[in-house]
């Protein structure tokens, strides 16, 4: 009679016990999303490498290959229609291309700071939301045009 009542105490203590601990498992679990959450609030991406033809007196005296990282602020993200890579890859294009003041063959000489602070506002601008909020520079470099063609009108 004692050891059933031993037993049945001891099934009981360790029911108590499993009970407690799966709640304050569940519990901590429920808490590690919430960290992560405001951990993975900015996420690095790539943009996709762009080719720009620079064309001067009438011809084509090169490319400058341009790959940028832009951090994304991702809540700002999700509320946003469009991802902001069109508009990294548009604003390059128009900045590079239209910039007469670069010298191509001088690529070490281009203020990239000023460059990369330029398209976060014109991206954040378009966007009409601050969902780009740092800039870097992959790769950069420029590629002279060897066969000398002439840009088509």
């Amino acid at each position: 009679m004692i050891k059933t009542l031993f037993v049945a105490v001891w099934t009981a203590a360790v029911l108590a016990g499993a009970s407690y601990g799966a709640s304050y498992v569940m519990k901590m679990q429920a808490a590690k999303p919430a960290e992560k959450a405001q951990a993975a609030a900015f996420e690095t991406r790539k943009s996709r490498e762009l080719n720009v033809p620079i064309i001067r007196d009438g011809g084509v005296k090169g490319y400058v290959v341009v790959q940028l990282n832009y951090v994304v602020d991702l809540a700002i993200a999700k509320t946003l229609p469009t991802p902001p890579e069109p508009f990294v890859i548009d604003e390059t294009f128009q900045y590079i291309y239209g910039d007469d003041k670069i010298d191509f063959r001088h690529l070490d000489r281009v203020d990239i700071g000023a460059m990369t602070e330029a398209l976060i506002q014109r991206v954040n601008t378009r966007m009409r939301a601050n969902v780009i909020t740092d800039m870097g520079v992959a790769e950069f470099y420029f590629l002279v045009n060897s066969d000398g063609s002439k840009a088509k009108p």
